[in-house]
Order: structure tokens, then sequence, then C-alpha cells
């Protein structure tokens, strides 16, 4: 019988061995249940609007969008375009010289005006004042230049709104 009982400690730390061994498995088994539901998780939201279709159709469906998006942006860069070249056109570029045209008229209240593009195109206004009356003239600028007689007062306009001065 001695070898009996001798067996009993053995079997002992078997038994808590299994026991150990158990409560390891047991706690594995938990962590991956817990990994498998954050994945189930993580796969529904995936799927989540595809109306039971599979993942390829979803994205097939958002390389579509991307395409219209790309395209939408190329139509509003045409636009863009469109409107800087109008901008352009448009005269923005304004010079103006105020000045005395008669020694007898003071406050420098005559004045030439020029509104350019960026061509350099657009017109000339030119205002003298005098005592007894007041004349005004307009003449056409191309490229920085008029087939009229300018004068010293227009050709400075002229410039002043061709280096890019506001002048007013």
């Amino acid at each position: 019988m001695e070898p009996f009982l001798s067996q009993i400690p053995n079997a002992a730390i078997l038994l808590l061995g299994a026991i150990a061994l158990t409560l390891i498995l047991l706690f594995a088994v938990i962590l991956q249940s817990v990994r498998i539901s954050r994945m189930r998780k993580s796969l529904n939201r995936l799927m989540t609007g595809t109306g039971g279709a599979n993942l390829e159709e979803g994205l097939h469906r958002l390389l579509d969008q991307v395409d219209e998006v790309k395209k939408l942006q190329s139509d509003q860069q045409f636009t863009m375009n469109r409107l800087s070249q109008r901008i352009a056109a448009q005269c923005g570029r304004v010079g103006i010289i105020r000045y005395n045209a008669f020694g007898d008229v003071g406050s420098d209240l005559s004045f030439s005006l020029a509104i350019l593009d960026d061509a350099q195109n657009g017109v000339v206004i030119t205002s003298i004042f005098g005592r007894e009356e007041s004349r005004v003239y307009a003449k056409p600028i191309e490229a920085g230049s008029s087939s009229y007689h300018l004068s010293e007062e227009e050709q400075a306009a002229i410039k002043k709104a061709m280096a890019g001065h506001s002048g007013i």
C-alpha cells in the first residue's frame, strides 16, 4: 500500500496542474471570444449600407462615386479658368492724375483717369476744368497706347494704371 500512498501527492499535483491548465485555456477562449466579437462589429460596420450586397459591389459603388467627384472637380476647374479669363478682361487697373490745366484756376480740378484691363486695353478720360467751361474727352487705349494724341497727364495716368496702382 505504500506505493499507492506515495502516488497520492503526485495525483494532487497533476490535478492542480490540470485545473491551472484548464483556467489558462478558459481565459484564452474568453479572450478569443472578445476578439471575434470586435471583428464581427467591425465587419458589420463595414458592410452597413450595402443592402446585403457583398463588399466588392460596395467598393465598385465607391469607385463610381469617386469618378463622379473627379468629373465635377474637372468641370469646376474649367469654370474657374473661364472666370479667371473674364476677370482678367475686366477693367480693374485704374490710374488718375489730378492737375491744374490753367494757371488762373487752382485746386487741381482737371484730371486724367485711365481704366485698363490686364491686356492694357481700356479708356482714358480727361476732364479739363476752366473758370468759364469744362470739357471731357475719352480716348480708347489698346495695348497701352492710343491712336489719338495723348497729353503728358494722360500718359502718366496710363502708366500709373499699367503699374497696377489704384491711384484713386
